[in-house]
């Protein structure tokens, strides 16, 4: 399906990602735990989308999409907007709002002014759900005029490794953010330039 180059890119990205966040040191607070660990899991979750698509497993694969982009959603929306008593909930199970209200409060703050999260969700949201919950669209792709058998094009498989990818990089920085160091703010931007590289903007 893809080539060996293009699994290896991704896995090099992935491990350069790591190292950024690596033993970086984070303020001992429940909002710090909360957001942080959504984060660091939006990361976990980019990696194993990653060995996923070389071990050509892409149901999983895709099914983790939503899973990625929520983690960082929920890590921002813990970070930046929720009040402590929803944090101290949040960590005790609790489930946080839905993603729209989470992201309707984000998009207040002026680093989400854009609404780009939004048009992700907008865009996209459904396509996610059905990969997340096995929908007629990701059965789509087991049926074939042979039988039951993964039938994905490597072109959807490069599209969800390229959103994952941008994900995952959200993710770190947010991470970073988190930190709140000038080494941490100095990650970012390697991050920044490593995510510019990996798909080709500039």
């Amino acid at each position: 399906m893809l080539s060996r180059a293009e699994i290896n890119a991704a896995n090099e990205y992935g491990e350069v990602l790591r190292i950024a966040v690596h033993e970086i040191e984070m303020p001992p607070n429940e909002r710090v735990r909360a957001a942080a660990g959504c984060l660091a899991i939006g990361q976990d979750v980019h990696h194993a989308i990653v060995k996923l698509v070389e071990s050509r497993l892409y149901a999983g694969a895709f099914a983790l999409v939503r899973v990625a982009f929520e983690a960082y959603v929920r890590g921002e929306w813990l970070w930046l907007c929720a009040k402590n008593n929803q944090v101290r909930r949040f960590l005790k199970g609790a489930e946080p709002p839905k993603l729209g209200l989470m992201l309707d409060e984000l998009e207040k703050h002026a680093v989400f002014r854009e609404q780009v999260l939004s048009q992700i969700k907008r865009h996209t949201w459904k396509a996610m759900c059905a990969y997340t919950h096995v929908g007629g669209l990701h059965v789509q792709r087991w049926v074939t005029a042979d039988g039951i058998e993964p039938n994905y094009s490597a072109e959807e498989v490069r599209e969800v490794l390229r959103f994952a990818d941008i994900i995952v990089a959200l993710s770190v920085v947010g991470l970073l953010g988190v930190a709140d160091t000038e080494t941490a703010a100095n990650a970012a931007e390697k991050v920044l330039e490593h995510y510019k590289a990996r798909l080709g903007v500039t």
